[in-house]
C-alpha cells in the first residue's frame, strides 16, 4: 500500500462514524489482521450499532489497545473464538508472506552490518556502548523518540500515539517518553531521565506495527518489559547530542555564509573559523547519510504542510530578559527532543547559564557575573579560542568564547570562588570543566541571550562530559585578550 493511502486509512480509523467507514475498516482488518488499533476501532463501530458479539470479537483482537483505552480486560466467548478462526484463516497466508519478507530484510541488514566500514564501527562504539545483543546500531540510528510534556494520562498518551501513527509514520522503531519538567515548569530537562511510556516497532508493512506499553500509570494496563526500549533510548541519547551539535553547526555556517557548506570539514577549520573543535566518526557518518536533511535549515520532520508542533518550533519568549518576558510554561503535546539549533541563555537572577534546544535544557551550569556590569540582551558567539591568556590557568581559564560585543566573553577563570557571585567586570565566568564542555558543544555563531528570571536553578552537567576530538588549531597566540573579566 502506498504511504498516502495508508495515512488516509488511518485517518478514517480515528474519525469513523458511518456504515461506509465500517466497511472500509472491515476490509482493512481482513487484509491486516495484526493491526490492533484497527481491530479496536472496528469493534467500537460494531458496539455503537449494538452488535455486541462482533464488537467483543474485535476488542479481543485489539488486546492491550482495548485494555489501555477502556481500563478493563476483555473476555472472549466461544462464539467469538469460532469467528476468530474464520478470520484468521483468511489472513494467514498474507501474514506469513509478510513475515518471510521481514526475515529476509533482517538477514540482509545483519549481513551489511558485518561489512560496515571502520568509521561506522567506531561510531557504534561511541554512540551505542551498552546495546543488548539483539539490537544493532542501525536500529538505534533509525529510532525516533518523542516526548510528551503534559501529565501522562490515558487521553494525552492516546493523542500522542495517534499523532505518531498518523503524522510521523513509524518505519523502524519509535519510543514515546514523558519528559520531566524543570522545577519552574517552564522547560524540559534533557538530562533528567524520562519515563518510557510505550514503544512502536514498525514493520515492512506499516499496518503490522506492534505497540507495547511500558508504564502502568499511563495505560492502566499490565506494562510490558521496558529493558529493550530503555537500552535503545540510552544509546539514542548519545547519538542525539552529537546530532544536535552537528545540526547547530550547520545552521550557524549557513546563516553566516548564506549557503550550506560543501562538506563537513568546513566546520572544522583553524581559528578564527573553528565552528567546531572536531568531528566524531558518528557525526561524519550521519552527515554522509543525511546530508540533504541536515542542511535544509529546518527542524527535523518539519515541512510547510506538516510543521513540527509549536512546543518545538516556538521556544520560550526570552525578550530582553525582563520578568514579563520570561520563559512560558511548556505546552502539552508531542515533542521532538533536540531538533532546534542550540542556544545559550544566561540568567542574572540565579547565576545560571543553560545550553538549550527549543524548550529543552540540555546543560545548566553555575556562573559568575558582574551584576549591572553584565549587559542584557541578544548576542552571539563571535570567537572561540583555547588558552586565551596563552595558558590554561590564566585569568580567562582554558577556554574563551567572545560575544558579538567585543568587550564581553564567556570564559573560564582562575578564581573559582567567584562562581555564583557578582565579582566580574561584566563577563560570564565558568568553572574549567564546565566551560570546556560548553566550548565543545557550542558552535561558533550560537545565539546568546542574557537576562533575568529566565532559568530554573538546577545544575545539570554531562555524565560523561561531552567532548569532541581536537582536529584544528584553536589557539591565537598573536592576540592579547582584553575582555572585561
Amino acid at each position: 500500500m502506498k504511504p498516502k493511502e495508508h495515512e488516509e486509512q488511518l485517518k478514517q480509523f480515528f474519525n469513523s462514524n458511518s456504515l461506509d467507514d465500517q466497511i472500509r475498516l472491515k476490509k482493512y482488518v481482513r487484509e491486516h489482521p495484526s493491526n490492533k488499533m484497527a481491530w479496536y476501532l472496528l469493534g467500537r463501530e460494531y458496539d455503537g450499532q449494538g452488535k455486541k458479539g462482533k464488537a467483543l470479537y474485535c476488542f479481543a483482537q485489539s488486546g492491550e489497545i482495548y485494555e489501555a483505552f477502556e481500563k478493563k480486560t476483555i473476555n472472549v466467548s466461544m462464539e467469538s473464538l469460532q469467528t476468530l478462526e474464520q478470520w484468521d484463516q483468511r489472513g494467514r497466508r498474507r501474514h506469513w508472506l509478510n513475515r518471510l519478507r521481514l526475515m529476509a530484510a533482517l538477514i540482509l541488514i545483519i549481513a551489511g552490518i558485518a561489512y560496515l566500514p571502520g568509521t561506522l564501527r567506531e561510531a557504534e562504539h561511541i554512540a551505542a556502548p551498552t546495546l543488548p545483543k539483539d539490537v544493532s546500531i542501525a536500529q538505534v540510528q533509525q529510532t525516533k523518540v518523542y516526548y510528551i510534556a503534559g501529565n501522562k494520562t490515558k487521553e494525552v498518551v492516546g493523542a500522542a500515539l495517534q499523532e505518531m501513527l498518523i503524522k510521523e509514520r513509524v518505519n523502524s522503531y519509535a519510543i514515546l517518553a514523558n519528559g520531566k519538567k524543570t522545577e519552574d515548569g517552564k522547560w524540559i530537562s534533557w538530562l533528567q531521565p524520562p519515563d518510557i511510556l510505550l514503544s512502536v516497532e514498525g514493520k515492512e508493512d506499516a499496518a503490522q506495527q506492534q505497540i507495547q506499553y511500558h508504564d502502568a500509570e499511563s495505560c492502566h494496563c499490565q506494562p510490558s518489559d521496558a529493558s529493550k526500549p530503555q537500552a535503545i533510548y540510552n544509546s539514542w541519547v548519545a547519538q542525539r547530542e552529537q546530532e544536535v551539535v552537528l545540526r547547530s553547526a550547520l545552521d550557524a555556517y549557513t546563516r553566516k555564509n548564506g549557503k550550506p557548506p560543501e562538506g563537513i570539514q568546513a566546520l572544522n577549520q583553524s581559528h578564527p573559523l573553528n565552528i567546531l573543535s572536531g568531528i566524531t566518526p558518528f557525526m561524519e557518518e550521519l552527515y554522509e547519510q543525511q546530508k540533504d536533511q541536515l542542511t535544509d535549515n529546518k527542524p527535523q520532520g518539519s515541512s510547510p504542510q506538516n510543521p513540527v508542533p509549536n512546543a518545538v518550533t516556538s521556544p520560550p519568549n526570552l525578550g530582553t530578559g525582563t520578568q514579563a518576558n520570561e520563559a512560558q510554561p511548556v505546552a502539552a503535546g508531542l515533542l521532538k527532543p533536540l531538533t532546534s539549533p542550540l542556544r545559550i541563555i544566561v540568567d542574572k537572577t540565579n547565576h545560571r547559564l543553560a545550553l538549550v534546544s527549543g524548550t529543552m535544557i540540555v546543560r545548566s551550569y553555575p556562573v559568575g557575573l558582574g551584576a549591572d556590569r553584565t549587559p542584557e540582551g541578544s548576542f552571539e558567539i563571535a570567537e572561540k579560542v583555547r588558552d586565551p591568556n596563552g595558558k590554561s590557568n590564566g585569568d580567562f581559564g582554558s577556554r574563551g568564547m567572545g560575544l558579538s560585543d567585543p568587550l564581553y566573553a564567556i570564559h573560564g577563570t582562575n578564581k573559582p570562588g567567584s562562581i555564583g557571585k557578582d565579582e566580574s567586570l561584566g563577563c560570564v565566568r565558568m568553572l574549567q570543566a564546565d566551560i570546556e564542555e560548553l566550548f565543545d558543544m557550542t558552535p561558533l555563531g550560537t545565539p546568546v541571550t542574557i537576562g533575568k528570571g529566565l532559568l530554573p536553578s538546577e545544575i545539570k552537567r554531562g555524565e560523561p562530559q561531552f567532548r569532541l576530538p581536537l582536529y584544528s588549531t584553536e589557539t591565537n597566540p598573536g592576540k592579547v585578550y582584553k575582555w572585561l573579566d
